[in-house]
């Protein structure tokens, strides 16, 4: 009987060590994340960039990997730990996918197209000048009632005499 009570008590200290022994789980640290408004977008265009779960009031930057990685922002994020900035795509970026990076601790990807199409506007032409249609008419009319009274006024000499 002595076995047997050695047993079950070398069997429940053998099972309380291991209890023990375990590990704890604990909360798990949330990990940083990023997005983007859009996943694609055309060279020399804007989008916003916004991130949470990094460390309050920390600076993140915003680079562009490629080869070379293009630092598109920094900025600094709130007391919750997240931040949102509107970058701009370089223009003389390749169209192709790239990864966006918020701090060297979180990723994202998007597709640069080829380049934003930029609306010319047109501006009117210069006015160089005056406007001398009317003034040529005017001028006109003048020239042809000076000539008639000069018609006139020799008809009347001649005639008077």
């Amino acid at each position: 009987m002595r076995a047997k009570v050695a047993l079950v008590v070398m069997a429940v200290g053998f099972g309380l060590s291991l209890s023990l022994a375990a590990p704890a789980f604990g909360y798990a640290t949330p990990v940083p994340v990023v997005t983007t408004s859009t996943s694609s977008i055309g060279a020399g265009g804007s989008l916003t960039v916004s991130g949470c779960n990094f460390v309050p009031n920390e600076p993140i930057t915003i680079t562009l990997q490629n080869s070379p990685s293009v630092v598109l922002a920094t900025t600094t994020t709130d007391s919750s730990g997240c931040f949102s900035i509107t970058v701009t795509i370089p223009s003389n970026t390749a169209p192709g996918t790239y990864t966006i990076s918020a701090g060297g601790l979180a990723f994202t990807t998007i597709t640069v197209t080829s380049l934003v199409p930029v609306i010319a506007t047109t501006k009117p032409l210069a006015i160089t000048g005056a406007d001398i249609a009317a003034l040529s008419g005017v001028g006109a009319i003048a020239l042809a009632l000076g000539g008639m009274l000069i018609l006139t006024g020799r008809r009347r000499r001649t005639t008077g005499g």
